[in-house]
């Protein structure tokens, strides 16, 4: 008799469990949503601004309301391997993904939407992905027996797409054309490209790339707020990334190219030529414009985004975590008008301009208005939301990120990492606390300081940054991150590119912004 009745309440508390994980009721299992910005730089928040220039209201509601990040790092400097990390929730470098032509992702990888689907989640992708096999996956092409793109058969390609890893509901895509199973109504219907230069005769033909994603991502949550399933969105944002081709009715909102010019923005000399990045030739004040103008778009969306989770009633259960994707490409060949200040370097190498991002936590009421100045990184938002869904992060031995939750919530106190990693071409580095520590294939190393007094108020007669390399001064900080580097290198895949763009960083850095030795 005993044992029937303890096999009934068994029987009755996974009865309970199977409703709670099904059902956005449960208090324990609030809607997530992750906004990715593309090669956004550190400085490009209204909270993190040094030169006045960024009108973000609505994100900068979300930072004011919520935990600004003000030490986190993606896990590369480059779209593909960063955004694979993130969608994951594991270091990419450990799969063999580290740099954009090593992809696509693995089909063997397991992503944070497909274990929040299975702990009751209605998943939803927009934007870009880019983690398809594409014109730069050359050794994929020639592992898989293909001259090129033209030669991968539909179903291959599609093996590869967002709702292969998970995602239940998808706009897929950059520009007007999207592969999608909804459309900007929430109509649904098969998995088709819609092309919204001639969708519904046109109506939509003058709608620029942000507002499209904008609206997708609306209708996504209109589709699945209160419907008692909890949802999980991946919103990626195709921008402040080119092409700059932003339209009068945004730049109309940033500074005008007269208020750039006196801000020492050069506005007579066309550095940026016409190109796939450019929509025309561009001056420096051009530039910031349109990188400011994305921003704004973006920006924009995510006001509108919040307002229909309040008419929802879903706001106070809808944990939202904005983080880029790297940093922002600076070179007259590639700059999208971000900024990196007042970080060194840029996207495409691992000094902090290229690996320090924007990063929020935002839930309402939960987590009360901080800034957070320990180390993070963008994998934390994963392990974060499986632990959020009622799943355990530490139990999962794929998934390399920490549950925030605790911190952000003030029961637990400290560094939610040890140590926290990046490898990209032939280049590496451990950050742990102020300290940072990068080595370069060609034996190289450096380790910089990298204590800043105020996010918003930098003290160039202070922080130095990675200006000053310390090695000398640190002998034994130095041996402990060394080894600690050593040990997480001897863990990746055989098979990441040892290629890179600089055959020694420490002439990089001397050229660049005068690296200097401290003692």
């Amino acid at each position: 008799m005993k044992i029937r009745v303890m096999k009934s309440w068994v029987q009755l508390f996974l009865i309970g469990l199977v409703f709670c994980v099904g059902s956005s009721l449960c208090a324990d299992q609030p809607n997530i949503i992750f906004i990715v910005t593309d090669d956004h730089g550190y400085n490009d928040l209204e909270a993190t601004d040094l030169r006045d220039e960024v009108d973000m209201p609505h994100i900068g509601r979300l930072s004011d309301e919520g935990a600004l990040m003000t030490q986190a790092y993606c896990t590369a400097p480059q779209c593909v391997p960063s955004r694979a990390g993130i969608v994951t929730g594991r270091y990419q470098q450990v799969f063999g993904l580290g740099s954009n032509g090593e992809g696509p992702l693995r089909k063997t990888q397991i992503s944070i939407a497909t274990r929040l689907k299975k702990l009751g989640y209605v998943t939803g992708h927009v934007g870009k992905w880019h983690l398809d096999p594409n014109r730069n996956t050359k050794e994929w092409f020639e592992n898989e027996g293909y001259r090129g793109m033209a030669d991968v058969p539909e179903e291959v390609f599609q093996s590869y797409k967002p709702q292969a890893f998970g995602y239940d509901e998808v706009a897929e895509g950059t520009g007007s054309k999207y592969w999608s199973n909804f459309d900007v109504h929430g109509n649904s219907f098969s998995n088709q490209e819609v092309n919204y230069s001639t969708y519904e005769g046109g109506a939509h033909k003058e709608k620029f790339r942000l507002r499209l994603q904008s609206e997708l991502a609306r209708a996504f949550i209109d589709r699945n707020a209160g419907k008692g399933q909890p949802f999980f969105l991946y919103l990626a944002y195709y921008g402040p990334h080119s092409p700059l081709d932003a339209p009068a009715s945004l730049t109309e909102q940033v500074l005008s190219l007269s208020e750039l010019e006196k801000k020492g923005y050069d506005n007579q000399k066309l550095t940026y030529k016409k190109s796939g990045n450019y929509a025309k030739d561009y001056t420096a004040a051009e530039v910031r414009q349109q990188g400011l103008a994305l921003l704004k778009g973006i920006d924009n969306g995510v006001g509108e985004l919040y307002r229909l989770l309040e008419e929802k009633g879903e706001l106070e259960n809808t944990v939202i975590f904005f983080m880029a994707d790297n940093g922002a490409p600076t070179s007259p060949r590639s700059w999208d008008g971000s900024v990196n200040d007042p970080w060194k370097g840029s996207k495409g190498i691992i000094f902090e301009g290229g690996s320090r991002v924007p990063y929020i936590v935002h839930w309402k009421g939960v987590v009360k208005p901080q800034v957070f100045d320990r180390g993070v990184i963008t994998l934390d938002a994963g392990a974060t939301a499986v632990a959020l869904a009622g799943g355990d992060p530490a139990e999962d031995e794929l998934l390399d990120g920490v549950n925030l939750m605790p911190y952000l919530k003030g029961e637990k106190s400290g560094d939610p990492h040890r140590y926290l990693y990046q490898r990209y071409l032939n280049t590496a580095s451990v950050v742990q606390g102020k300290f940072k520590y990068m080595r370069h294939d060609n034996g190289e190393e450096m380790l910089f300081d990298l204590t800043m007094e105020n996010p918003g108020a930098f003290n160039a007669r202070q922080d130095k940054h990675e200006t000053i390399n310390v090695i000398a001064a640190y002998p034994e900080k130095t041996a402990e991150l060394r080894h600690a580097l050593k040990r997480w290198m001897s863990t990746l895949s055989p098979d990441l590119s040892t290629d890179g763009y600089h055959n020694s960083l420490l002439d990089f850095a001397k050229k660049r912004w005068g690296l200097k030795s401290g003692d």
